[in-house]
Protein backbone atom coordinates (compact mmCIF):
# COMPACT_ATOMS: atom_id res chain seq x y z
CA UNK A 1 0.00 0.00 0.00
CA UNK A 2 1.45 3.75 -0.64
CA UNK A 3 2.01 5.84 1.89
CA UNK A 4 0.56 8.85 -0.17
CA UNK A 5 2.89 11.64 -1.53
CA UNK A 6 4.49 14.70 0.22
CA UNK A 7 2.98 18.09 -0.42
CA UNK A 8 5.66 20.92 -0.83
CA UNK A 9 3.44 23.70 -0.36
CA UNK A 10 2.91 26.00 2.72
CA UNK A 11 -1.36 25.56 2.67
CA UNK A 12 -2.11 23.53 5.48
CA UNK A 13 -5.26 22.20 4.02
CA UNK A 14 -3.45 20.60 1.30
CA UNK A 15 -1.00 18.94 3.35
CA UNK A 16 -3.22 17.19 4.78
CA UNK A 17 -5.10 15.54 1.30
CA UNK A 18 -2.28 12.82 0.67
CA UNK A 19 -3.41 11.29 4.18
CA UNK A 20 -6.85 11.87 3.48
CA UNK A 21 -6.63 10.05 -0.30
CA UNK A 22 -5.14 7.13 1.47
CA UNK A 23 -7.71 6.87 3.65
CA UNK A 24 -10.35 7.06 1.09
CA UNK A 25 -8.94 4.26 -0.83
CA UNK A 26 -8.42 2.12 2.06
CA UNK A 27 -12.29 2.47 3.31
CA UNK A 28 -13.29 2.13 -1.02
CA UNK A 29 -11.02 -1.60 -0.36
CA UNK A 30 -13.07 -2.28 2.46
CA UNK A 31 -16.39 -1.51 1.16
CA UNK A 32 -15.47 -3.74 -1.76
CA UNK A 33 -14.53 -6.71 0.43
CA UNK A 34 -17.90 -6.67 1.93
CA UNK A 35 -20.24 -5.91 -0.58
CA UNK A 36 -18.17 -8.58 -3.01
CA UNK A 37 -17.54 -5.87 -5.47
CA UNK A 38 -14.48 -5.41 -7.92
CA UNK A 39 -12.83 -2.21 -7.39
CA UNK A 40 -11.73 -0.28 -10.64
CA UNK A 41 -8.31 1.43 -10.14
CA UNK A 42 -5.25 2.49 -12.65
CA UNK A 43 -2.69 0.99 -12.74
CA UNK A 44 0.42 2.63 -14.92
CA UNK A 45 -2.24 3.46 -17.18
CA UNK A 46 -4.23 0.40 -17.22
CA UNK A 47 -7.76 0.15 -16.24
CA UNK A 48 -7.99 -2.67 -13.93
CA UNK A 49 -10.73 -4.27 -11.73
CA UNK A 50 -9.37 -5.97 -8.46
CA UNK A 51 -11.26 -8.61 -6.63
CA UNK A 52 -10.47 -11.00 -3.50
CA UNK A 53 -7.28 -11.16 -2.70
CA UNK A 54 -5.95 -7.90 -4.87
CA UNK A 55 -7.89 -5.97 -2.64
CA UNK A 56 -6.19 -6.87 1.00
CA UNK A 57 -3.77 -3.88 0.75
CA UNK A 58 -0.75 -5.51 -1.44
CA UNK A 59 0.82 -3.82 -3.94
CA UNK A 60 -1.03 -5.20 -7.34
CA UNK A 61 1.90 -5.89 -10.00
CA UNK A 62 1.52 -4.27 -13.26
CA UNK A 63 0.77 -6.70 -16.02
CA UNK A 64 4.14 -6.71 -17.37
CA UNK A 65 5.72 -7.79 -13.83
CA UNK A 66 3.50 -10.17 -13.08
CA UNK A 67 4.63 -11.39 -16.61
CA UNK A 68 8.18 -11.36 -15.41
CA UNK A 69 9.11 -8.95 -17.92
Amino acid sequence: MTSGFQSHLDDPDLSRVSAALVRASQRAREIARQSGTGLAVRIDGELRILRGEELNGEPVPSREQADGG
